[in-house]
């Protein structure tokens, strides 16, 4: 078609509308596993702050209980410095308290036991020095110093306790805020979803009616269909009435066109069987002007009689009878110029054993190869010849048994430098003059040489059939070229004159009630008898049969046959004592020739 129809159309948008709502699809599909991806990261990023803010609550009381014991190691510490610093201190009052007329006394003892002098005198200041570094050593400034210290370090404690607070604050509204960004992506996603399915839905309306414009285009398609199949069957129905009215007519109105017809093909077909006879005689080449071929062409163009006056046709006039005359002016040329009024007539004898086989002296002992020829050529049962049976008339029933004989097959020509069996021409051999266009045969014999007379049947009887090609040249002086004719014998029935009442009867048919046969049967071949004697060759001796005549002695396969049974009737004895006596076979043919130019 040029161009698509409405089906067609409604088909491409279906599958157009089809592709958009698998896209649609895949589009949400997509978006859903989106979705569900997000929701995904999301609960593993709230896990994840879960797990941050217990691991950092956990390590900062883990801290704070650090701090503190810390803070407590370090009141304890504090309170034992001070507690050590006062002690040297109460010990060094203590020691500025002694009097240090003490200390000299017991120095000035300690002299006198060394044999040293003796020092008076005494400290009165002792006691007040003593007081003083009491005093001081017990003085609350220090204490109150390091409970300002303590207090110092809890407050660095608390605060730092703050800042761990403060930083966990911070890091839960960090993830507050990133859990709150991930919520807002999955809110966005999850406001587009709803476009995404309603465009589904579109979609999928679109599929639906594009699905039924294809229905409808389908359902219009069919109603088309219906209607043309209604149409078609009144019109049929109609074309049958009128045709039934038609064959009423030319059987019951129109008989006689009929039977005009019937006999103007068999006038057509016996006219085609002399153009055949005349293109198989004058043998000229399709290309030449008056060849048989050019008429056959004509005669199967023809739908007319012709014009034929007092039984001669007429030339010039549309019909059958144009051909017919111009065959006839043709061959009355023709006869002259070709020599067909003055053949060239021989009479030729040619040697089945010396020309055929070639069995001569000098090439071993030629009675035994021919012996072993003829016994090559033996079959068991001529029946089973194919040739036997299509060309030959047979000598009894195919009901009386198997027929043994001899076949003997050879081709021949008309060559020049070769004999007539187509072998190199040499001594003792004999050929036809290859300068006659056509050797054709008038009769033929047989001749047994040798033939055991007394122990066989004096009347021995042979097929000799041209089951092959016959070839002739062409009439041109100068052209050497063959045609090759496969001739069939057939039996061709001769018309009877029509009369009357055959007309007026309408059961009358020229094909079958006027030719009187059939067209279709082939003249089969009879035996014909073989001459012979002891001795030399006797033409007038030789049987001649005319069955052949018009064949041409060059043909690409002959057929000789001896049935045994025509020797004696036990036919294989009698086949033995044919190849033990006859030394030779010889054919005889009787011809004529034509030069043609």
């Amino acid at each position: 078609r040029r161009a698509p129809g409405s089906l067609q159309e409604a088909v491409s948008d279906l599958v157009q509308a089809e592709t958009r709502l698998k896209q649609a699809l895949k589009e949400y599909d997509k978006l859903l596993k989106d979705i569900d991806e997000q929701i995904t990261s999301l609960d593993g990023e709230l896990d994840l702050a879960q797990e941050t803010v217990n691991i950092t609550q956990g390590a900062n009381k883990k801290k704070t209980d650090l701090m503190i014991a810390m803070r407590t190691l370090k009141g304890v510490q504090v309170g034992l410095n001070r507690g050590q610093d006062m002690v040297e201190k109460i010990a060094d009052a203590t020691a500025d308290g002694v009097p240090k007329s003490f200390v000299a006394g017991a120095t000035l003892i300690a002299g006198m036991a060394a044999g040293g002098g003796v020092t008076t005198g005494g400290d009165v200041a002792s006691p007040v020095r003593l007081a003083i570094k009491y005093g001081a050593a017990l003085s609350g400034f220090g204490i109150a110093s390091d409970v300002a210290e303590i207090s110092i370090t809890g407050l660095e404690g608390a605060i730092e306790t703050t800042d761990m607070q403060s930083g966990l604050d911070i890091e839960k509204a960090t993830l507050k805020y990133e859990h709150q960004q991930s919520l807002k992506q999955a809110a966005s996603m999850m406001r587009e979803e709803a476009p995404l399915r309603l465009e589904i839905y579109n979609q999928k309306e679109v599929v639906q009616q594009a699905a039924g414009r294809v229905k409808s285009a389908l359902a219009g398609g069919l109603r088309v269909i219906e209607a043309r199949t209604a149409w078609r069957k009144q019109f049929a129905g109609r074309a049958t009435e009128l045709r039934y009215k038609d064959m009423a007519f030319r059987i019951f109105r129109n008989d006689a066109v009929r039977q005009y017809r019937d006999q103007f093909e068999l006038a057509a077909r016996y006219v085609y069987l002399a153009a055949a006879a005349y293109d198989y005689e004058s043998n000229m080449i399709g290309s030449e002007g008056n060849s048989g071929r050019a008429f056959l062409t004509d005669i199967i163009r023809h739908r007319s009689p012709g014009v034929v006056r007092d039984g001669v046709p007429i030339a010039g006039l549309p019909g059958l009878a144009d051909p017919m005359a111009r065959m006839s002016a043709n061959y009355k040329v023709m006869k002259t110029q070709m020599g067909f009024n003055n053949p060239q007539t021989e009479t030729g004898k040619f040697s089945v054993r010396n020309e055929l086989f070639r069995l001569r002296d000098g090439a071993g002992d030629p009675t035994v190869l021919w012996k072993a020829k003829l016994k090559e050529s033996l079959v068991d049962d001529l029946w089973k010849v194919p040739e036997f049976r299509r060309f030959c008339r047979p000598m009894a029933p195919e009901s009386a048994g198997a027929q043994p004989g001899i076949v003997i097959r050879f081709p021949t020509t008309v060559t020049f430098g070769l004999n007539f069996f187509g072998w190199p021409l040499s001594g003792g051999d004999s050929a036809y003059d290859p300068s006659q266009y056509a050797t054709r045969i008038r009769s033929a014999g047989i001749w047994f040489e040798g033939y055991d007379g007394g122990g066989m049947s004096m009347t021995p009887r042979v097929y000799l059939v041209p089951v092959g090609a016959d070839v002739l040249r062409s009439p041109n002086g100068s052209n050497f070229e063959t045609r090759l004719w496969r001739v069939v014998d057939q039996k061709i029935p001769l018309p009877f004159p029509i009369q009357q009442n055959q007309l007026q009867d309408p059961k009358y048919s020229p094909m079958l009630d006027q030719s009187g046969g059939s067209f279709v049967e082939i003249r089969k071949f009879s035996s014909l008898r073989a001459y012979h004697d002891s001795g030399g060759f006797d033409p007038s001796e030789a049987s001649s049969d005319s069955r052949l005549v018009g064949r041409s002695v060059w043909n690409t396969q002959w057929m000789l046959v001896i049935p045994g049974g025509t020797l004696l009737n036990d036919k294989t004895k009698g086949l033995d004592t044919f190849i033990n006596s006859v030394s030779d076979i010889k054919l005889f043919f009787q011809t004529y020739a034509y030069s043609g130019n």
